[in-house]
């Protein structure tokens, strides 16, 4: 059965993006920690129900001088502001993903691009089953899908550094897409969208994500920002 799992955003700066989200939603954020083989870094802020922000900005900017491929596809995204870049679900059973893969023609990743160093040195993190990775889901404005065994080590559960945020997220209600339900339907397959619990807004418009509204403890809530330039 798949879920909602995360939402990336990228940024030309993490902390200021991430400053500006906890500002406009009254959420905070925990330090999400760092991948050294992609030079990119990471906060985090709980939208409740399991499911979490990533905002991610390279904070190792000789990647870019070097032109590594990640590195400067996240410069070139970022240039006009800071834009959703992927949709993530979860599945508790890997054959799920298998099955989507294959419906790809994908191979199923089993690690995580670019390494994952926490910011807690006593959590190791294990590899990250998914399909299909991020040059095939995220850059063509589509959902991938992660498998998630269990939530009792979910980041959506890492507790929000001291001052920087008291509402509470309370779950996403809504998300705003690019397309038609025809298209999102034909992408996943094997996958029922309908098991998200999640009203989608299809805007007719290219492919990727608009608008996340969610729930708080100070009432519904909606963040907008210009979705993945495909």
């Amino acid at each position: 059965m798949i879920a909602l799992d995360h939402i990336a955003v990228w940024s030309d700066n993490l902390y200021r993006a991430t400053l500006d989200l906890s500002e406009l939603t009254g959420i905070g954020s925990s330090d999400g920690g760092y991948f050294p083989g992609l030079g990119l870094g990471q906060k985090l802020l709980s939208l409740g129900g399991s499911v979490y922000i990533e905002v991610e900005s390279i904070v190792d900017h000789q990647m870019i001088a070097n032109d590594a491929p990640l590195a400067v596809e996240v410069a070139r995204q970022t240039f006009g502001g800071d834009c959703f870049a992927g949709l993530c679900f979860r599945s508790d059973d890997e054959a799920e993903i298998e099955a989507f893969a294959r419906h790809r023609g994908k191979d199923v990743s089993r690690e995580i691009a670019g390494g994952k160093r926490s910011m807690n040195l006593s959590v190791k993190r294990p590899g990250a089953v998914h399909a299909p990775d991020f040059r095939n889901s995220w850059l063509v404005g589509k959902p991938n899908v992660y498998h998630v065994p269990e939530l009792e080590s979910h980041p959506s559960s890492m507790p929000p550094q001291p001052g920087s945020g008291s509402t509470r997220g309370e779950g996403v209600t809504a998300l705003e897409v690019g397309g038609a339900e025809a298209d999102m339907r034909e992408w996943l397959g094997p996958l029922d969208i309908d098991e998200l619990g999640v009203d989608f807004h299809y805007n007719g418009g290219p492919d990727g994500l608009y608008a996340v509204t969610f729930a708080s403890t100070t009432g519904s809530q909606t963040i907008r920002l210009n979705p993945i330039t495909l």
